[in-house]
Formats: C-alpha cells, structure tokens, sequence
C-alpha cells in the first residue's frame, strides 16, 4: 500500500472514531442531564476525555500526511496547542463533576436515575468497542503498531463504573431502598478521577513532547539490520527517528565505499530508503546521509596502514 493511501486510511479512521465518540458524548450527557444522572454525565466527560485524544491524533496524522517533511517544533503544532487547550477544559470538567457528586453524596439523594440512563451506558460500551475494533483494522492496515495506537481502556471501566452505579440506584428504587441511591453520585466521583488523569496525562505529554521518537530495542535492531543488508552499505553510523502523527521519519547515516562515485553513493542511498519504507509500514519517509568509510577509525587496518607507506615512499 503505498505511504499516501496509508496516511489517508489512518486518516479516515480517527476521524470516524472522533465523531462517533462526539456523538456518544452528547448523547449520554443529554440522557445524564434529563435523567440527573451523576455517572452519566461523568461518563459522558470521559467520552469527551476519548474524543480530545482522538482529535489530537487525527490533527497529528492530517499533517503528517499534508507535509510529511516539516520541522516538528513542539510550540507551534496544532495539535500541540490543541491539546493544551482540551486538556485544561477535561481537568476543569472533571474536578467539577467530581465536586458535584460529592455534594450530592453529602446532600443526601432522593431520586434515581431512570432505566434510561441505564440502557444508553449499555449501548454506549457496544458503539465504543465498535469504534474500537474499527480503528485498530484500520491502523493494522495502515502499518500503525497496536501499542502506538492510543486507545486508551480507562473509557471501559469509567463506563462499568457507571453502569454499576446507575443500575445499583434504579434497584434501590425498584425495591424501595432509597440508601442504594448514593451509588449513582458515587460512580459520578470515581469516574471524575478517570477524567482528571486523563486530562494531567495529556498535559504531561504535551510537556515531554520531543522531536525525536525514541525507538524501543527490538524495533531499532530491525531497522539496523534491513539496512545493513543493502547491498554497497559497509557501516551504519546510527540511526534516529522523528515522530509525525502515528508514524516516524527516520534519519539515517551510512559508511560506503570511499572509491565509488557520488552517483553510485546516492543510489545506495535512494536504495536504502525505499528498502525502509516498503519493508516498515511506520516508517513515513527515510533521510539517508552517505559518508565515505574509513577504516583508520576507530580502529587502523593493515591494509590502510599498507597503502600509508607506499605513499610515503
């Protein structure tokens, strides 16, 4: 699949995950405002929490794919700034549903949700896991490993919290025991922590942001040894990675042959490159540097200390 298609199927797949999780959020914030559902708007604030996450990775991908090769300076990326600015708004949210349930808990609650509330936490966990199955195929397509795949599980147990709270509460007013009300404001505080560490999570991301991407042992082994494969590659000097979006660009410097002609050392070049981007469906683009070898360093040969006494003489 060629790297274009690739970036327009990522695309295509965090964008329908952010809608749909913009849908689920202000369904189930709608329902958790009729209802007075404490866990359901909470729930609906770690949809929300899912959705910036989401939006922040789309606008990552978007311009990797509009310009793959521009600077990644921390300050002045959109989804940098964007994600300041959703994570302030999630820690905001979250520490004022969690201070709402908890005066609902000391209050006193009189009410529980209907079934309501109930049903649409339900159907929010099948449309997630849905959102879910759907994006990861879409990532696997689009040669994004599963661990950088940004799928964050706290959304599941934010919702079976909820789900136990709210259905803890419509069984109290089932069988008349007011006392299991509680459980829907309880629900509503614990969740808000879900939401508030999403929110520090992102912020403390943002802050240890960096150009380069620091590549895991076995992945940067792998790449080492496709490009010491090439034909005409004597060393490979190192070789680092850039991070746009879900995929990387790497940097890579190579040793050649110091007699071969420049012409010869570019194509070795464009070879090792499009070696890397067929082979590795993560990797974006490779910048390939050529430099002569030297086999006085670091450590000097017999055949090069041969041809410093023929010189000589």
């Amino acid at each position: 699949m060629a790297m274009e298609q690739r970036s327009v199927t990522a695309e295509r797949g965090s964008l329908v995950s952010l809608w749909g999780l913009l849908g689920l959020c202000i369904v189930k914030g709608s329902v958790g405002w009729l209802t007075g559902s404490k866990a359901l708007m909470a729930d609906a604030c770690q949809s929300a929490a899912d959705c910036a996450g989401t939006f922040t990775s789309y606008l990552g991908i978007r311009k990797a794919r509009v310009n793959p090769n521009a600077a990644s300076t921390v300050r002045h990326q959109p989804e940098t700034i964007a994600a300041i600015v959703l994570s302030a708004m999630l820690l905001v949210a979250g520490i004022e549903i969690g201070i709402s349930s908890a005066r609902s808990v000391a209050n006193g609650v009189d009410e529980a949700p209907g079934i309501g509330a109930v049903v649409i936490i339900v159907a929010g966990i099948g449309v997630r896991e849905g959102l879910i199955r759907y994006r990861r195929s879409r990532d696997s397509r689009s040669g994004i490993r599963g661990d950088r795949g940004g799928d964050n599980r706290s959304d599941i147990f934010a919702s079976l919290t909820a789900l136990v709270g709210t259905s803890g509460a419509f069984v109290g007013e089932l069988y008349d025991m007011p006392y299991l009300y509680v459980l829907d404001p309880a629900a509503g505080i614990v969740i808000s922590v879900f939401v508030v560490r999403m929110g520090y999570r992102m912020t403390a991301s943002v802050l240890r942001t960096s150009d380069r991407y620091a590549l895991d042992e076995a992945d940067a082994q792998s790449l080492l040894e496709a490009v010491q494969r090439i034909d005409g590659v004597v060393a490979v000097d190192e070789v680092k990675a850039r991070e746009h979006g879900h995929y990387v660009i790497l940097d890579v410097v190579i040793r050649v042959n110091p007699r071969i002609s420049v012409f010869e050392g570019q194509d070795i070049a464009h070879r090792v490159r499009r070696q890397l981007t067929k082979r590795f469906l993560h990797v974006m683009d490779a910048n390939v540097k050529v430099q002569p070898y030297d086999p006085g360093y670091p450590y000097k040969s017999n055949h090069h200390e041969e041809e410093i006494t023929s010189l000589l003489q």
